[in-house]
């Protein structure tokens, strides 16, 4: 029995003893070592002529595939009214045209209105300044009026002076007359 006691010992040691492996570490080895035989065979892959052709294959396969399914898009959208890509541009593009042509007739008619707005101005000071030279004038050819008004007077007082002075003179045989009064005359005048 003391062997069987002896062995349960152990087997009771045995079972103490037992440790848990570490998970982490297992997995990192386990990853390093695949790690380098899957980058050979990787790169053992890509090297190839194979796949190579493979890329090619299906690289022309989705082009054809893509070709044929925007051939496809644009017949639909052809048949049906709803706007595809190309057209939503070209009215982008012409939007942004009008846009520019509203922005150049916008700033050319504010330069227009400057313009006319500036001649307005001018034109009114040049009428203030008419206005005043045809005052001037006016006063002008009134004070001139007067003048020649007092010029009538003095020569017709003058020629009906004269005329009365060689009625006096030249008159034997002609009857005197009377000088008339001028002065109604040349009030009425």
């Amino acid at each position: 029995m003391p062997e069987e006691s002896s062995a349960k010992q152990k087997q009771a040691e045995a079972k103490t003893n037992v440790s848990m492996p570490d998970i982490v570490e297992l997995w990192k080895e386990l990853y390093f070592n695949a790690e380098e035989s899957w980058a050979d065979a990787t790169k053992e892959l890509i090297t190839s002529k194979g796949f190579i052709q493979v890329l090619d294959q299906i690289r022309d396969q989705y082009l054809s595939f893509h070709k044929v399914s925007q051939q496809n898009i644009d017949q639909y959208l052809e048949a049906n009214p709803l706007p595809s890509k190309k057209d939503i541009a070209r009215i982008a593009e012409l939007i942004i045209g009008l846009e520019d042509k509203v922005d150049n007739f916008d700033l050319n008619f504010s330069n227009n209105i400057l313009k006319i707005t500036s001649s307005m101005i001018k034109l009114v000071e040049f009428q203030e300044l008419m206005k005043q030279e045809i005052a001037e004038l006016k006063q002008q050819t009134a004070s001139i009026n007067k003048k020649l008004d007092t010029i009538n007077r003095k020569l017709n007082v003058k020629t009906r002076s004269q005329d009365n002075i060689t009625e006096v003179k030249g008159g034997d045989d002609k009857p005197v007359t009377k000088p008339k009064k001028s002065k109604k005359k040349d009030s009425e005048s």
